[in-house]
């Protein structure tokens, strides 16, 4: 018995799920003979299509974060461009350098921000980091974060920080400009400000395990000295219409279905004369095909 089938075998013994699955995964992807290639296939496929297995969080964060187990991200229908993997490769360089500096006693952490247009897909980019760097993904509940009381969105993120601090994770704020307007504008609020502020002092005291996110689609709105806390800073295009075709193919590859190049060019064409003057947004491409599947099979189903 190798120490992948042991580890399998304890988890499963002590009753934890989350673990079972996430080994059951390693094991499979080692599997290399014909014989059992299929069956691997499967396996790993049923993984992935579950439902994103959630973290337990303590009850006074539920309402400010969402925390997921990113060994389970769909690795088989994400498209990664070159330009976001020489991204994902600088970010987890950095996080290596970082955890040397430990070492040495000196802090530093990965940040980056991301920004563009709406539905380029930075928030799933963000969970491919916490995948390939095989850590937790903590994303922030800005409905709950942000308090009606004075104060109390400062007290949240102090505690968002605090929780985040504990274990190696991506602490993710999407639409960061939420929360990080630039200061010294007209109409400015008090309490504002003072939010802007207790977010960076939050991010000048994170771990070095740490690989801290903002994506944003109104980079305009940042405020400066927030920004300069963000190592890599890096824009998100829509996809080109080349890149949108092999979306599509690897979206029909995902669920064990092939179309050729020009039959995916034949879908975005219909796409395009549904959907004028639109972008190639991967969000709304992948929502798309997932509705048009749908149909399809419940016009198959017989009740």
């Amino acid at each position: 018995m190798n120490e992948d089938t042991r580890m399998l075998l304890r988890f499963v013994c002590d009753g934890d799920l989350r673990r079972s699955q996430a080994q059951a995964q390693i094991i499979l992807k080692h599997i290399t003979t014909k014989k059992d290639e299929d069956f691997a296939k499967q396996q790993l496929s049923k993984l992935e299509n579950a439902k994103t297995r959630f973290i337990q969080l303590p009850a006074n964060l539920e309402n400010l974060l969402v925390a997921e187990d990113s060994s389970f991200f769909p690795e088989s229908r994400f498209l990664v461009r070159k330009k976001e993997q020489d991204i994902v490769d600088q970010i987890l360089r950095i996080r290596m350098a970082a955890q040397k500096l430990k070492e040495m006693s000196l802090s530093y952490t990965p940040t980056l921000m991301l920004y563009g247009e709406s539905g380029t897909g930075k928030t799933m980019l963000a969970k491919y980091i916490a995948y390939k760097a095989g850590i937790p993904y903590l994303y922030v509940r800005f409905s709950g974060l942000v308090g009606q009381y004075l104060g109390s969105t400062q007290n949240n993120i102090a505690r968002v920080f605090d929780y985040a601090r504990r274990e190696p994770c991506v602490l993710c704020f999407d639409e960061i400009d939420s929360v990080g307007m630039a200061r010294g504008q007209k109409n400015d609020i008090g309490e504002m400000n003072r939010i802007v502020i207790t977010l960076m002092q939050e991010m000048d005291r994170v771990t070095n395990d740490m690989i801290v996110i903002g994506t944003t689609n109104r980079f305009d709105r940042l405020d400066p000295a927030m920004l300069r806390r963000f190592t890599v800073v890096q824009e998100i295009f829509p996809f080109t219409k080349e890149e949108a075709c092999d979306l599509v193919q690897l979206f029909y590859k995902s669920i064990d279905e092939e179309i050729s190049s020009d039959e995916a060019m034949k879908w975005l064409s219909t796409y395009c004369s549904e959907n004028p003057g639109m972008s190639f947004y991967p969000y709304q491409i992948i929502r798309t095909l997932k509705q048009q599947l749908v149909d399809r099979i419940t016009n198959e189903t017989q009740l």
